[in-house]
């Protein structure tokens, strides 16, 4: 149960193997994913996402 009020990313990618996604596009895509998260959280992307919203 998380306690405190700090962005948590929790994703799983059931489609991928140990390493991540395979393919320069789909692995490009999670750390895009990464990027977008960390900016958001530090309020630096417009419209971004609600931070506490379940991952696609």
């Amino acid at each position: 149960m998380k306690t405190d009020k700090n962005p948590l990313l929790f994703r799983i990618n059931l489609d991928a193997g140990h390493g991540g996604a395979s393919g320069r596009f789909d692995r490009l895509r999670e750390v895009a994913f990464e990027y977008t998260f960390g900016l958001a959280a530090l309020g630096m992307v417009k419209d971004a996402p609600d931070s506490t919203a379940a991952a696609q």
